[in-house]
Order: structure tokens, then sequence, then C-alpha cells
């Protein structure tokens, strides 16, 4: 039985660029400078000079056939070409694609000659402008995030020759269901002999290669289209447990002989809950934009990705959502063969017009065509918050809606999302209700908390209030875009990309990170940059953590997609970093990636040692394992120990399960106490779910350090009640010995300090600066320093006074949410950060700010702090210790600040 030789053509090709397209087929072999170029690799990430370059270029490279028998051909068969392929062999024109993700092929058997041939491919890929190049705007073609990180042009993926049966299968559609029926719809090369007929075979093998079923028909030669029907009788499902994969094994009479794998798998979305093969799950998904540290855009190996994939799924993860980019075909084969979904997307254009538009469903059916036997994909989304579609124009919304109907009717056994969603943009009519929302944790956890009780009820922003969407009501939700940042240890050489940023956002800058390292004095805190980035993804995780917990609170929701599964480039918020190691927290991830999850909610954070620690606990239950009476044993780190009953639950329930009332050890020092927690089954003690919380336990402070009130205006008289409860302004408040606490830096106070006294400035919203400061203050909500998308880290000097002796770490944890800035001290110099004992950065150590920062003026000493410790010192023993050790250190000799004002008159 005849069947296709593949003779690959990946290796080394001759390259030219053709920056004015001034060469034909004609003459660019003489005329063109050639260099040697690697094939399947886009000319970006492999050479410096062209790492920008979008335009015009030519490949070329000889290959040797054999004769071919009268009944073969020869398909010049190309994996993916960024973006118009234009292709001659032998000098002749064989074939024109337009589309940079999906595969083509052209046949050759009218151009090329036994033994040497020589291929030609001009690849165009347009320039970013209006007119673009040859009439094509690469803003209006399916390109994806390219142009966040770095272009992909020309031939990305593998190319090569395949030679076989003159009458051959080009396209099999294998549409199985769990009941075992099964239906294989086949695309045929045209037949040479229009009275003939053939048969056409198909046997089926299940996992364990046993044949299950055997069907033929006769079909005439002329025929260019058939199907098979038949059943499999009690299918082994395909599954993430168990992603049982039958072949079909597929004959053309005497001609062409072909096997696929394909699995048997139903994907539901129905009433608000998501079904795979009708038991209800929760997806628990990262969003893998499927770029690569030195190849880009292409996969590196097959082993690669199964690499990878397999650490996705020891994370917890039951999904990668690959983001605006079609992967390589081995992806979606990796992962039908771990058990892992995959949701995928058309790449997105930049500007609407009806050829994008048309481009973009090209695409979706290209990738349906090459993709369509995958058991693991399973959702396709049409558009990304928008992106190349204008939801305010009516023809724009109606396009949409349109897109989804045609890919539903379509893709069948697939879920459909017509736009994955964020703030300003909405759904039209989709499978899946999905929100994307990025906050700095812990500061602006009550806004994530609002952000998620108010998707979690549907709100009617969430669809076009136009009054043309088509809202079910049962469309599951999903929050499908979240994260926070964490850095990644780095290599000892640097890669290219470390010197590219986003659009000239220099907080997404890489480059230099070392330096600011030193410049800005972190080896002070941290004994390497490493260290530093282990801090980082520390709060990565307890960001990740809490968000992870607070959507499993929410019943309503249904599953979330991490931003990101890998770092990419400048973006680093990946569970791996860019060269696909683990962060630090990927076990503690794993136990929160669970169907059931145990979710602990500490009342608060921070205890005085005579107080009781409350904690609320939560059972998220998507198992089939029946977990009631099962036994929930707990565990605190001071020895104390004991195990609650759980209450009935059922499966897809969020519920209450008990709360946890523990009276707290007394102490000398602050202490973190960790509470861990174990879910386990009534038989066999088998772990079912397990989880951990820690709240910071304080001694309450004997003899507070006394403080004096310079307050004029009148505006610190909360703070003064609650310091006056708390002991901090004896009656004897006017004593010398006291430090001054402010938030108004007068003259009167300036006069007092360069007379020797010393000062806390707790800085709010009135406070200004003296124009004599070489610094300034800056809120938050300034651009960037919000921290939501690209990260911050709220860090301090925990190796020495004021922060030693308080229990906490190298940054800023949930101990500190209620004191945690919304102004820092900005343009400070970095060879005065000395002087700054606690501080801020954004994304790779830019921005570099200050919330403590001590300073001397004349005589005396000034601790300016944007820490919100006024606010919070009626209520929380974080900010009582913290102001009891800044009034300590003031009038300490550790106090040795050399940041001074710029002269000042008397």
């Amino acid at each position: 039985m005849a069947s296709a030789q593949i003779l690959s053509l990946d290796g080394e090709w001759q390259f030219a660029v053709d920056s004015s397209a001034a060469f034909g087929i004609d003459n660019v072999r003489e005329h063109a400078s050639w260099r040697t170029a690697k094939v399947p690799l886009s000319w970006q990430a492999q050479f410096a000079d062209l790492r920008d370059y979008q335009g015009v270029a030519w490949y070329r490279r000889t290959f040797t056939l054999p004769k071919l028998k009268a009944d073969e051909t020869v398909l010049l068969e190309f994996g993916a070409v960024d973006y118009v392929a234009e292709v001659f062999v032998n000098g002749r024109r064989v074939g024109r694609h337009e589309g940079g993700y999906t595969p083509f092929a052209c046949e050759i058997r009218q151009a090329v000659n036994p033994g040497e041939n020589e291929v030609i491919v001009r690849v165009l890929d347009p320039e970013p402008t209006e007119t673009g190049t040859e009439g094509i705007s690469y803003w209006h073609i399916p390109h994806g995030k390219q142009n966040w990180y770095v272009q992909t042009s020309g031939l990305w993926q593998s190319v090569h020759l395949a030679i076989k049966p003159a009458r051959h299968f080009t396209k099999i559609h294998i549409t199985p269901t769990v009941a075992g029926k099964i239906s294989v719809d086949v695309d045929l090369s045209r037949g040479e002999n229009t009275s003939a007929t053939e048969q056409l075979s198909l046997r089926v093998f299940d996992p364990q290669k046993h044949e299950v079923l055997q069907i033929s028909k006769l079909i005439s030669s002329s025929q260019q289209k058939a199907r098979l029907e038949g059943l499999v009788p009690q299918p082994q499902l395909w599954s993430l447990d168990s992603p049982q994969l039958y072949e079909a094994e597929l004959l053309l009479g005497k001609h062409d002989q072909i096997i696929e794998r394909f699995g048997f798998r139903a994907i539901e979305a129905r009433d608000k809950l998501l079904y795979l093969n009708g038991e209800p799950f929760y997806l628990m998904a990262a969003l893998d934009q499927d770029f690569y540290p030195e190849t880009i855009y292409t996969t590196p190996s097959e082993e690669y990705l199964r690499d990878e994939m397999l650490k996705a799924k020891r994370l917890g993860l039951n999904m990668l959502r690959c983001h605006i980019k079609v992967p390589d075909p081995r992806y979606l084969k990796v992962a039908d063969e771990i058990g892992l979904l995959v949701w995928y997307e058309i790449p997105n254009w930049d500007v609407f017009t009806s050829a994008a538009a048309r481009r973009g469903e090209e695409t979706l059916e290209a990738m349906l065509d090459r993709d369509w036997n995958h058991p693991s994909l399973v959702i396709i989304s049409l558009s990304n918050e928008s992106w190349g579609v204008d939801l305010k124009q009516p023809e724009q919304r109606q396009w949409l809606l349109s897109a989804f109907d045609r890919a539903k009717q379509r893709a069948t056994g697939r879920l459909i999302v017509d736009n994955s969603a964020c703030w300003g943009n909405f759904h039209m009519k989709t499978d899946l209700n999905d929100y994307h929302t990025y906050w700095a944790i812990p500061e602006n956890r009550h806004r994530f908390d609002q952000t998620i009780s108010d998707f979690a009820q549907r709100p009617k922003w969430l669809f076009s209030e136009f009054g043309d969407a088509q809202e079910t009501g049962k469309e599951p939700l999903l929050l499908s875009e979240f994260g926070n940042w964490g850095l990644p240890k780095l290599p000892e050489e640097m890669p290219w990309w470390f010197a590219r940023d986003f659009g000239g956002r220099q907080v997404t800058l890489p480059q230099g990170v070392q330096q600011r390292f030193k410049d800005f004095q972190y080896d002070e805190i941290f004994e390497s940059y490493n260290q530093l980035a282990e801090e980082s993804q520390r709060a990565q995780f307890l960001a990740l953590k809490y968000e992870i917990e607070q959507i499993r609170l929410k019943p309503e929701i249904q599953g979330y997609v991490i931003t990101e599964f890998t770092d990419i480039n400048w973006e680093c918020n990946g569970l791996l970093d860019m060269w696909r190691n683990v962060k630090i927290y990927a076990d503690d991830l794993a136990n929160i990636q669970q169907q059931d999850v145990i979710i602990p909610r500490p009342v608060k954070y921070n205890y005085w040692d005579d107080e009781t620690v409350e904690i609320e606990l939560w059972l998220s239950h998507y198992s089939a394992v029946e977990v009631a009476p099962a036994k929930l044993r707990w565990q605190a780190s001071f020895g104390a120990t004991g195990e609650l009953a759980i209450p009935p639950i059922a499966r897809t329930e969020v519920k209450s399960i008990a709360s946890l009332r523990l009276a707290l050890p007394e102490v000398t020092s602050p202490q973190r106490v960790r509470l861990q927690f174990q879910l386990t089954t009534p038989a066999g003690g088998e772990l079912l779910a397990q989880n951990a919380v820690e709240v910071l336990v304080y001694p309450r402070l004997a003899a507070p350090a006394a403080i004096r009130l310079h307050d004029p205006d009148k505006t610190l008289g909360a703070f003064a009640q609650a310091a006056h409860a708390a002991g901090f302004l004896p009656k004897e408040s006017s004593a010398q010995s006291a430090a001054l606490v402010t938030n108004v830096l007068d003259d009167e106070l300036l006069q007092r300090l360069r007379k020797g006294e010393s000062a806390i400035c707790l800085i709010d919203s009135t406070t200004k600066l003296p124009a004599a400061f070489p610094f300034v203050l800056t809120s938050r909500a300034a651009e960037w320093y919000d921290g939501n998308w690209a990260s911050n880290l709220n860090w301090l000097r925990n190796n020495r006074p004021p922060f030693r002796d308080l229990g906490v770490g190298r940054f800023l944890e949930f101990e500190a949410e209620h004191v945690a800035p919304r102004t820092v001290i900005t343009g400070l110099a970095a060879a005065n950060f000395s002087d700054v004992l606690a501080g801020m950065y954004v994304g790779w150590l830019h921005l570099n700010s200050a919330s403590v920062l001590q300073m001397k003026v004349g005589q005396g000493k000034l601790l300016l702090c944007t820490l919100r410790l006024a606010d919070a010192l009626g209520h929380d023993p974080f900010a009582a210790l913290l102001l009891n050790a800044l009034v300590k250190y003031s009038l300490s000799p550790h106090c040795a600040p050399t940041t001074a004002p710029a002269r000042m008159d008397d």
C-alpha cells in the first residue's frame, strides 16, 4: 500500500533581504546579497540586524528528487510562513499563500525533474503603516502580540516534500461522540479515471491497539469528498486523568493510506457550569503566549513542549490558553497525549476592515482544518479585548455576532468565545462569559474583591448595552485574565531581548537591572539580584494565592486563567520563567489548584497575643469524591492541633464549613503563626486537599515610646485619639525627649529640626514638601505606580532598625495591608538610597521610590513616612508596633542620615 514519502527541507537555506522590493525571480539569484539562514526560524530570531525588519525577503535552496512513478505526485508543504509566500520551483511559479499561521501546500509534479531542483520563496511581511507593503498593511492582518515582543517573519515552521500517490487524502476530519458514534469526512485529490470506482476503508483501533471498528464503501474515482460512519461500542473517553487516544486507519483503494489519532470526549457549557464528558469540572488555566527564549515563535522541539506541559499539570493546571497565536501542531499533539485542555484564539489584527475580518475568519477556517481531530482543543476565541474590532460601531458588533454564529456552526464539539472581554469592551453572544482584571495585591485586595463580587453577579456591562446582545444568562463565568509579576533569576549571559521593552515603556525594560540593583543599593538588603528575584516570586505567589482563593469563594465562577504560564521577554508574570524553570512556589501553587480547595480566610492578619485568632474555612468542591463525613485536620506552628467535621456539601458547591477560633500563645517578640489544614477521606485517610494561612502575632506594647504632636492645622485629631488610647501621648507629652509627629512641614517644624529635634512626618494628602527638599511626592495613582499590571514590590530593610524587630520579611505582606502607601517619594538620587528605609520598585527595578526616608535638617533628624500609620493606628497592631519602632529609631544613634535638603534660609 502506497503512502507518503517525506523529505525534510529543514536546515540551511540561502536568505536575502529585498527592502526595496527590487528583485524578481529572474534576477534575484544574481543580484541579491545572500546569507545562510536556518529553517524553521524567523529572520528576526537569527539576525540581529533584522530584529525589526518587515518587508520583502527571499529564501532559496536545492533538493534532490528520485524519478517519480507515473501514479505519483509531489507536494511542497509549508507549516507556516509569515505572511505572504510566493513559491517558485526551478523558476516556475507554483503557488502563493497569504496567512502567517497556517499550513499550505504546492503541487509541483510538473515543475520538478529527477535529480537536483531549486526552490525559491519570496516572503512579504507587511510594514505597520496605513499603506503597508504592496497593498497590505500589518494593521489589517492577523498578527497577535508579535508587536509586543518581537516580530516573526519568514519560514518559521517546517518545510518538507511529500511524495504521494496521485490520488490521495487531502483532509480527514473525525467527529466522535461520547456514545461511540463516529463520522469521518475525507477530502480527496482529483482522480484521473472518472468512470471507475474504488474502495474507501476505515479501521479503528482502541488505545490498546485492538481493532474495534471496520467499515468500507465504494466511491467514484472522481469523487473528492466522502463520509464514513460507524459505532465504537463503549468507547474509552479522553479525559484529563486518562487521555485515551484511538487510531483511525484510512485506505483509499490501492492508492493512499493514512493514520489519524482522535479521542472521544464532550465539552459543554450548560446551566452556568462546565462539563467534560458529562462531569462538572473547575477550569484552572494559564495564558500561554507560546514564545520561546531563542526561537521566538518556533517551537524548539516536541520534547520541549512535553516538558513544559507536564510542568503545567504538576502546577495543577488543566488547561493552557494559547493566546492569540496559532501554535505549532505538535502543541495539540502533546496536549492530547498528556491530558491537557487547550483554548486558542484567532491572532488579532489592529484596525477593522472587511478585508481584515475576512482574513481572520479564513485563519479560523484553516485552524479548524488543521486541528479538527485533537480532543484537547475545546475553546476558541474570535477576539481578545476587542483588539481590531471597535464594538462602539454597530456594523462591527453585527460582524462579531455573525462571526460567532458561523464559528459555532463550523466548530462542532467546541466552545466559542466571541470577545474575551476586559473593562471598556464586552460580549455580544458567547458560550462563556469571561472577563479580565489586574490588581496589585495586597494593597488593592479590596478592589480585587469588589471586582470579583461584581463579576459574579453578572453585571449588565459584561454584554453590549446597545440592545443587540444575545445573552442567555446561563453562560459559565470565567475570570480569564489576572496575575502579578515575579522577577526571574537570570543567567550569566543576558539574552538579546533583554534590551527590548514594551513600546518605550521604561518600567518594562530588563536591560540594566543588575546595575540598578547596585545603584539603588539593593545589595545592602539582598545577597544578590537572584535573591531579590526569589522574594519577588514569593510576593507573586502570595498575590496569586489570595486571588485564586477569592475566585474560588464565588460559586458563580467556574474557572480562571492566570496571566501567565511563562515569562515572555520583558513580561515576567509567568508561573515558569522564560527558560521554563518553575518559580519557587510551584508545590504550594499546586495545592490550591485542585478540584477541591480549602479556603482559609482570617478575619484579620494581625493580632495581639492576648487575642483569639479567627479563621473562616470554606470548601470549593468539584471532584467526584464524597467529602462528608471527611475530617479537616488543622495544626498551628506553635503546636496546637485539632480536627473539624465537614458538613454535607454537594458537588460544584462552595460552602462555609467551619470557623476556627484559637487562643494565641504569649510572645515576647512578633511571631509569624502558620495554620495548616488537610482534608482527608473518611476511609483510608486519602488526602483530598490542603492549604495554609499565616497571621502575625505581636506582644502588647508595655511602654510605648512617647511622642509629641505638631498639628497646627488640626488635621490629626483621629490619630491623636488613637495615639492617646495606645499610650503614645502621655500627660508629659511636652517632654523634649519625645519625638515630634506631624503631617506638616512648616517653618516652625523646620526651625525646631535645625536646632536638633527629631520628627516623624506621616505624609498624607495634605502634606506639602519644602521647595528645598531634593525629591517630590508622587501619588500611586500616577501611571505605573499603582503596580496593577507591571507589579510593584514594597520592600524594606528588615536587617536593621526600625524594621528588624517587627517580624517582617524583606517586603510588605498582608500584615501591612492597612498601611500600604498611596503616595511615594520620588526623584531621590540613587546615591541617597542608603537613607531609604523602606521603598518600592515597579517592573524591572524601575521607578525606585521611598516610603520611609530619613534625612537630616540642620542638627535634627526627620523621618518622612508615606506608610499610612495615621489611618491604621487605632485598629492595627502592626501600625502600633511600627510607629513605636520609628519613634525609638528617630531618637537613637542608629538614625544617622546623610541626605539633606538644599541650603534653606534660617
